[in-house]
Formats: C-alpha cells, sequence, structure tokens
C-alpha cells in the first residue's frame, strides 16, 4: 500500500513538470499586458494627459487665417451728399493673432486643476495593476492549493482502494465479513467523487487564470512555492504605522488626495472669473471690393463679466461644495480600507497558529493511522477505526493547505494595500 501511495505522488509531481512552469510574476506580467482593465486604466491615463496638453494650450498666442468672399454685397457710397447703394463683389483676408496677458490666474489653476487630474490617473492606473496583481495571486495559489487537495484526495483513494481489495481477500479466506468490504467499498465511491469534485474545481481556476494571463490552459504550469510564502511573517508594527502607511502608500487613496487638490484648483479657478480677461489682439488684413484697402488693427482688449445671470456665482459654489465632497470621499474610503487591512493583519497573524496546529495534527494522524491499520490486519481494531483516522487525517492535511491559502490570500491584499513600505 505504501508503494502504490509512493508511485501514485511521483505520478502527479511528474505531471507538473512537463511544459514551461508559469512564475507568478510571469503570470502578473501577463495579465498586466493583456487585460482589459489594465488597458482602460492606461487608456484613461493617455486621455488625462490630452486634457492637460489642451488646458496647457491657453498660455500659448493662437494664430489663424480668415478669409472671406461674397460674390455680391450691397454697399453704402456717398454721392454729393447723398447715400446710394450699389451691389459688387468682396473679398477679406487677414492673419489675426489673439494672446491672453491677463486672467488672475484662472488658466493657471486650470492647468494645476488638470495635472491634479492627471496625477490622480495615474494613481488609478497603479490600483488597477494592484488590483489585477491580487486577483492573479489569488487564482495562482488557489490553484496550487486545489493541486494539494488532489494530490490528498489522490492518496486517500489509493489507500480507500488498498483497504477494499484487502478486505476482500481477507474475507475470501473468512478473516473479515461482507460488512468489512461494503463499509470500505462505500468509503471508496466518497474518494472518488471528492477527486473528482476537486479536479473539477482545479480546472475551474485553470480557466480562470488563463482568462487574467491570455494563455491557454494546456500550457499554465505553476511553481509551487506555497509552503515557502505561507511560513511569511509579517513587521510587527504598531496599528498607528500600518495605518500611515495605508495613507502614504495607497494608490487609491492617492488618486483621491488629488481629487480634493483638483476641486481646490477649479474652485479657485472660478472665483477669478469674476474679475475677466485682458487679450492681446492683433490682425493684418486686406479687402477688396469697388477698391482695395488694408485693414490692420492691433490693440488690448479687455472684458468683464457685469451680468451672468448668477452662472458664476453657481459655478463658484458647486465647486466649494465638490472639495467637500472629495474631502468626505477620501474620508470614507480610508476608513474602508483601514478597517480591510486591520483585519487582513489580524487574520494573518492568527492564521500562522492555525497552519502551525493543523500540521502538527497532520503528522499525528499520520501515526495513528499507520498504527490503527496495523491493529486492524491483528484484529483488534475495527474497520470504522481505521476509516476514522484516515478521514481525521484527510481532513487535517487539507485543513492544514487551506489555512495556508486564506494566509496567502491576506499577504495579498495587504500587498495590494500597501504596495509599498512592507516587504512581503
Amino acid at each position: 500500500m505504501t508503494l502504490l501511495r509512493t508511485v501514485i505522488l511521483i505520478f502527479l509531481t511528474l505531471q507538473t513538470l512537463f511544459g514551461k512552469t508559469l512564475s507568478l510574476q510571469e503570470a502578473i506580467d501577463a495579465t498586466l499586458l493583456t487585460h482589459p482593465d489594465a488597458k482602460l486604466a492606461l487608456y484613461q491615463l493617455n486621455m488625462a494627459y490630452e486634457t492637460l496638453g489642451i488646458t496647457k494650450a491657453a498660455t500659448y498666442p493662437e494664430l489663424s487665417v480668415n478669409a472671406e468672399y461674397y460674390p455680391t454685397k450691397t454697399l453704402v457710397l456717398q454721392n454729393n451728399g447723398n447715400f446710394v447703394t450699389r451691389d459688387h463683389f468682396s473679398t477679406h483676408l487677414d492673419v489675426t493673432m489673439t494672446y491672453t496677458l491677463w486672467d488672475f490666474g484662472r488658466t493657471q489653476k486650470r492647468i494645476n486643476a488638470a495635472q491634479q487630474d492627471a496625477e490622480s490617473a495615474l494613481a488609478l492606473n497603479e490600483n488597477a495593476k494592484a488590483l489585477l496583481g491580487e486577483k492573479v495571486w489569488q487564482a495562482y495559489y488557489s490553484l496550487a492549493y486545489l493541486q494539494r487537495v488532489n494530490t490528498a484526495n489522490a492518496l486517500s483513494l489509493a489507500f480507500y482502494q488498498a483497504l477494499y481489495d484487502q478486505s476482500r481477500q481477507m474475507k475470501t479466506v473468512g478473516l473479515k465479513t461482507e460488512a468489512d468490504s461494503e463499509r470500505f467499498y462505500a468509503s471508496l465511491l466518497d474518494a472518488k467523487d471528492l477527486l473528482e469534485t476537486s479536479r473539477n474545481e482545479e480546472r475551474k481556476y485553470t480557466h480562470l487564470l488563463s482568462m487574467l494571463t491570455g494563455f491557454l490552459e494546456q500550457d499554465i504550469r505553476i511553481e509551487d512555492d506555497f509552503t515557502a510564502l505561507s511560513h511569511t511573517t509579517l513587521p510587527s508594527f504598531p496599528d498607528t504605522k500600518w495605518r500611515q502607511m495605508l495613507k502614504e502608500y495607497n494608490a487609491e487613496l492617492e488618486a483621491l488626495g488629488a481629487k480634493i487638490k483638483q476641486s481646490q484648483s477649479l474652485y479657485e479657478s472660478s472665483k477669478a472669473e469674476n474679475y475677466g480677461t485682458i487679450l492681446f489682439a492683433g490682425s493684418l488684413g486686406s479687402d477688396t471690393s469697388i477698391s482695395s484697402y488694408s485693414s490692420n488693427q492691433i490693440g488690448i482688449k479687455a472684458s468683464i463679466p457685469l451680468l451672468t445671470g448668477g452662472r458664476i456665482s453657481h459655478q463658484i459654489e458647486k465647486d466649494r461644495v465638490g472639495i467637500l465632497v472629495a474631502e468626505e470621499a477620501l474620508r470614507a474610503r480610508e476608513l474602508t480600507l483601514w478597517q480591510e487591512l486591520y483585519e487582513a493583519i489580524l487574520d494573518t497573524k492568527r492564521l500562522d497558529t492555525t497552519i502551525e496546529a493543523k500540521q502538527m495534527a497532520a503528522q499525528a494522524l499520520s501515526k495513528t493511522v499507520a498504527i490503527t491499520q496495523g491493529r486492524y490486519k491483528e484484529g483488534l481494531a475495527t474497520y470504522i477505526e481505521v476509516l476514522e483516522a484516515q478521514h481525521a487525517y484527510d481532513n487535517a492535511t487539507i485543513a492544514q493547505s487551506a489555512a495556508m491559502l486564506q494566509k496567502i490570500a491576506s499577504l495579498a491584499h495587504i500587498k495590494r494595500l500597501i504596495p509599498k513600505g512592507a516587504s512581503l
């Protein structure tokens, strides 16, 4: 029976060796390169940069060429003290330049707002990468966990198959009853069902990892550094430092902070609109009709809004409230993320104890299975005791792997919330 278990374990191990092994970092890199969420965040960042460029364009002179042609145009002429009209073709051509000399900082504030919007988009791009990275972590190590469960279930199936075969042989010579064989056969069927169920779950996560990375399912072979990663320990920081690192390094909070600055700049820009604008304007023109003449002009234009129907005051109030909304959005999100981080830290520390306890239980139960099996052969234990011992061992083994997976998931969540500041 021991030889059979060894052969199955070697076979399952060899399965993972054929084909290129996909590391976690390779899976993350492939996901960030091909996944629509990553591309969407990048495109939104590009749009923010273009918006910034559009806003900055207001600080440069504008030069335009204007041309007009009228096949017929009614002209008013004076003749001997009388005004007469005459229809004639008319053309006009000019080159005009305008430049904003002073708008009381309104354009610069809008540039600052666009700059902060770009900073927010950059942070959201990093946050999108972190979210995808966490998804890959969870899918990758869920697959590693299920492969371990498959191995445990395959070994369990081999154990029940051997017990069933053994009971049939012992029944033939009159050492065991039909009840022993039937009970072992029922356990054998349950073991087959468990193995098929876990294999089905493995196929689901293989498909998920394929969807994330863009790799074909048959090309996915993962590295099992499950145990090493699950032994990672968190730094012993006080809660105040964890929270400070969250505020300092979390990309989502950084984006919301940039939104506050953007709202403040828009508010200042709206207030400056009350003071109007001073423009430089100049043009070189030529008109042709009954006669030809130049129409050149150069000067300064000032525009001050006197009556706007309340548009400016409403815009100022809207932007003021926008600051308050952005500030509360940051506070609310910081509270939510801090709760998530706090729970993940507690779970990670608790799971260290759970993993150790499950490991010790599995080691003890492994010895119990061997002893109980030997006692059963000698007639000193019942088949029920053998089944109970094996069932307890299987549960402890899978529970240990499940606790490892939970810890890895918590570590992945912490890494997303604090991508810097804590080495995980």
